[in-house]
């Protein structure tokens, strides 16, 4: 929809990225609608966590939009070369996402496109959300509808429920599809998958998803709800929005993620056009005024998980969370302290208010106390441990060591240049599972993850990237061996044009000195393989006429008549001496002086 370039902004002396329209889209109205729209969504947002807008406009029917450059990569290449993620690693990312999707929400905008490739992950280790091209605000009854055609405008694997039926959609399926990513950061694919978008939209609407932690046995207990709770088919059973999502996440760090459950809020009202958020007693306590302290301290390492309350951090990265309500912003804390969140009504009762930090803590230790002596006594009977499903995890995790040792390990073969059926017969000889990603298999594998040669356990999975590239080997061969080699590539005869080389062949037939674009390019959507071609047999009928006249024109000066001429004088010279009797006639007088006319008989005779 869109190119990309790197510029420079000579007033504020800063490196931008320049987003602009392509021309083929510029003059449809729909599309320029949705490039300015998402300028407008971008442009009022003004969060850490969300690529920041400096600009947009249109110049001689070039739209553009001049934004944030952020040094580093989409979470989509990063999964790919990092495979499955830590999990400490997954909860900053998914984190720092529901922060940006929660300062989008307070401004009642709802993004609608969340996945991999709309997240940024920064050489510093920074999180941003971008690309707000369907967004839309939810609070317009009127709001424009996902129809059929729409549908092609997200990426189905994200949708929400509610998306998928092309019902208006709430900040309720922004949380949805970061459930999602979140899924696919700790197991490296998505909770449903299929043959083709409608498939796959309608697993999101009747299918419960597979738990995580069947893929990977190591996702803790209470991510695991998180993950399933964002995943529910009713949006009023989900995070109500990306500050919700983000407070349980923190909640989980602090080992009580029940305090932002769904289920059981616990107190905890939803936030409405003109209610705040009210929470309930978290660490430090109510202070006077309502103001509550709770301390959060974004990781100076990305590489760790959120830093335990009273361990010292990094002041440059101590930061309290956005809170839910009409208060918006990132308020940064120069000095590490904990900073308190000002409520901006008190609505909370007075019996709940005065409920105190201990006995809350001391609530929530009884209760742990009890379901740990109800655990101790089903461990005495293995029927009731394989029965209640609430010890069937540890007992797995505890076998988990033994086994993996056992684990039969294969190496990942070399996919590239292999259509779907060959790649699956590869895998399935190899003891893998490959799966298509954004659920493309027409073409041949242009990329793979994990990349060939690495070791995985057998039955892993292997996301392979289908898509349409130049093979190589196709320039100065024969046209029909050119050919071969793109129909091999999986490139259609519509998309293949040939064009006179204007050079004469260098060999017997007609032969391909140059092709566009370059072997070894990505073809994208529109994209046509143009074939220059030298024709032999038309250059040669044309320098057998220029052969001929050279060829007649050496035997004109031909050397016959020079030796004609030449033994011609030769013999009227030598019958010229020996004629001398010519000069005996003219002595002759000479001999009647003497009298005697009989002397010339002889000198007939002689002759």
């Amino acid at each position: 929809m869109a190119t990309i370039y790197r510029g420079r902004d000579m007033h504020m002396e800063r490196d931008v990225a320049i987003k602009v329209l392509r021309d083929v889209y510029s003059t449809d109205p729909k599309f320029v609608t949705r490039f300015q729209r998402e300028a407008k969504a971008a442009s009022s947002l003004q969060h850490r966590n969300i690529v920041q807008v400096y600009d947009y406009g249109q110049s001689d029917g070039n739209y553009f939009i001049v934004m944030e450059l952020v040094e580093g990569t989409d979470l989509r290449r990063y999964l790919r070369t990092r495979g499955v993620l830590a999990v400490d690693r997954a909860i900053i990312i998914a984190h720092d996402v529901a922060l940006g999707l929660g300062a989008a929400h307070r401004r009642q905008i709802v993004h609608r496109d969340v996945k991999p490739q709309n997240i940024l992950v920064g050489r510093d280790g920074s999180i941003k959300l971008t690309d707000f091209g369907i967004a839309s605000v939810y609070k317009d009854i009127n709001a424009e509808r996902l129809t059929t055609t729409g549908m092609t405008l997200g990426t189905v694997q994200y949708y929400a429920p509610e998306q998928a039926q092309g019902e208006i959609v709430s900040p309720a399926a922004d949380v949805y599809a970061l459930g999602i990513v979140m899924y696919e950061m700790l197991t490296g694919r998505t909770p449903f998958e299929g043959d083709t978008p409608v498939a796959v939209a309608m697993q999101h609407i009747q299918d419960p998803p597979t738990p995580p932690s069947h893929f990977n046995p190591g996702i803790p207990p209470a991510l695991e709800d998180i993950i399933l709770r964002c995943l529910e088919k009713q949006p009023e059973m989900r995070y109500r929005d990306g500050n919700m999502l983000a407070r349980a996440l923190e909640a989980l760090e602090q080992g009580d993620a029940s305090l932002f459950h769904p289920l059981h809020n616990s107190g905890l009202l939803v936030a409405t056009d003109s209610a705040t958020v009210i929470s309930p007693p978290v660490a430090g306590g109510p202070s006077a005024g309502g103001v509550y302290q709770q301390p959060y301290q974004h990781p100076s390492n990305p590489q760790h998980m959120l830093p335990p309350q009273g361990e010292p951090v990094d002041p440059a990265y101590a930061q309290a969370p956005l809170m839910v309500g009409s208060q918006s912003g990132t308020s940064m804390d120069p000095t590490g302290a904990t900073r308190p969140f000002q409520r901006d009504t008190m609505m909370q009762s007075d019996a709940a208010a005065e409920v105190p930090q201990k006995e809350s803590r001391a609530a929530g230790i009884i209760t742990v106390l009890i379901l740990l002596a109800a655990v101790v006594l089903l461990g005495f009977s293995a029927f009731l441990a394989g029965e209640l499903g609430l010890i069937k995890l540890p007992w797995t995790q505890s076998a988990t060591p033994t086994a993996s040792p056992t684990q039969e390990q294969v190496q990942v073969p070399d996919f590239h240049g292999k259509n779907w059926s060959e790649a699956e017969k590869l895998a399935k000889e190899k003891k893998l599972v490959i799966k298509p990603e954004d659920n493309v298999k027409t073409g041949v594998v242009i990329a793979q993850s994990p990349d060939p040669n690495m070791n995985i356990a057998a039955g892993g999975t292997v996301t392979l990237k289908f898509g349409l590239k130049v093979p190589s080997g196709i320039t100065n061969v024969n046209l029909d061996i050119a050919r071969q080699k793109l129909r091999e590539a999986g490139i259609p005869l519509d998309r293949i044009r040939e064009q006179d080389a204007g050079v004469n062949a260098a060999l017997s037939d007609d032969t391909v000195v140059r092709v566009e674009p370059a072997e070894g390019s990505e073809l994208k959507e529109g994209d046509t393989v143009i074939l220059y071609v030298a024709n032999y047999s038309k250059v040669e009928p044309t320098q057998e006429p220029t052969a001929e006249p050279t060829e007649t024109a050496t035997p004109s000066p031909t050397p016959s008549p020079t030796p004609t001429l030449t033994p011609s004088p030769t013999p009227t010279l030598t019958p010229s001496p020996t004629p001398t009797p010519t000069e005996l006639p003219t002595a002759m007088p000479t001999l009647p002086i003497g009298g005697k006319t009989d002397q010339g008989n002889p000198s007939q005779n002689g002759q």
